[in-house]
């Protein structure tokens, strides 16, 4: 055999192992390409179940959009009997708009063995007079649309739940006033949860009175003013209960939006301890004012003259609930 003939076949051969080699090479970068997908894929599903809250809930109102309501757990009250206090964080020495600290301040407020029975009319009107540090705003409560959140709100106020206590939130990238929380950090509510009443059409105009949450079904004592038309960013997350709405003294809610908070800088990190108010805005108290339904005369029919429509405000549990955040709501307009 010729030395050119032996000379090509070698060649020939070691062609032959370089495409081979080419082809292995190939192989193993689809399958490096395949294995990286896939963990691509896992972590992207992970940042979108932590991002939505797949475990545990955020406490505060987030911006993030939502798919739409919650289903709505069946409801079982307990007794509204107390089992427990919670006592309250000190206030700052100062009281907002030359105030002075109401008798409740610094008492320790109940928490009740679950959510109260169901007592609410909803032919009956209810309006929650508000007296704060600042001025008195006045709440009609929406037992129609909202029967459970605003028989929880009437409950807590019946019990002198809310005098004392304190705002612990001032969100204006939002236009949220927040309070009911008895500790007065945004993590605590009334010993137990109640579920969302939601529609999937809510929206959060300036005169809002919604549920903070830290999550589905987790409102309890902690709710949330909206106080301008920067209220409407939560439109699009709008996992929020409305239970009422201020019929007299937004100016007053205004003003209380308008004072200064504990740090600026941590507040537009997100750090909600930043967006508590330097001075004590206190809620000197809470009181209801019912108006029955006046009975229809003659041959008419139809609805009675004093059902509520619309959405109300009332007060209320991050998750959490963030947003804007179980009682523990803090992000956000939740627990």
């Amino acid at each position: 055999m010729s030395k050119r003939k032996t000379r090509e076949r070698q060649l020939a051969k070691l062609a032959a192992r370089r495409q081979a080699e080419r082809r292995r090479r190939q192989r193993q970068r689809i399958l490096v390409g395949t294995i990286i997908g896939v963990v691509v894929l896992a972590l992207g599903i992970g940042a979108v179940f932590a991002f939505t809250g797949g475990g545990k809930d955020k406490a505060a109102p987030t911006t993030a959009p939502t798919s739409g309501p919650s289903p709505t757990p069946a409801y079982s009250p307990g007794t509204g009997k107390e089992n427990g206090t919670i006592t309250p964080n000190p206030a700052p020495e100062e009281v907002a708009c030359g105030a002075e600290a109401p008798p409740e301040a610094g008492k320790p407020k109940p928490q009740f063995d679950g959510p109260p029975p169901l007592t609410i009319d909803p032919a009956t009107t209810y309006v929650a007079v508000m007296k704060t540090s600042c001025g008195t705003i006045k709440f009609e409560l929406n037992p129609v649309s909202a029967p459970i959140t605003s028989n929880s709100f009437v409950f807590l106020a019946d019990h002198h739940y809310f005098d004392g206590q304190y705002f612990h939130r001032l969100d204006t990238s939002i236009d949220v006033v927040q309070g009911g929380d008895p500790k007065g950090d945004g993590t605590t509510g009334p010993g137990y949860a109640i579920p969302d009443e939601l529609s999937g059409s809510e929206t959060y105009p300036p005169g809002t009175l919604a549920m903070a949450n830290a999550g589905a079904n987790s409102g309890g004592s902690q709710f949330f003013i909206i106080t301008g038309d920067k209220g409407h960013l939560l439109d699009d997350n709008n996992n929020y209960t409305v239970f009422g709405k201020i019929i007299e003294g937004l100016d007053v809610a205004q003003q209380i939006q308008k004072m200064p908070i504990q740090d600026p800088e941590k507040a537009a990190a997100g750090d909600l301890s930043g967006q508590q108010p330097k001075q004590a805005i206190y809620i000197d108290s809470v009181t209801i004012v019912e108006k029955k339904a006046e009975p229809s005369t003659g041959a008419t029919s139809g609805a009675t003259s004093g059902a509520t429509s619309g959405p109300t405000s009332g007060a209320s549990p991050t998750d959490g609930s963030v947003v804007p955040t179980t009682d523990g709501s803090g992000q956000g307009p939740n627990d």
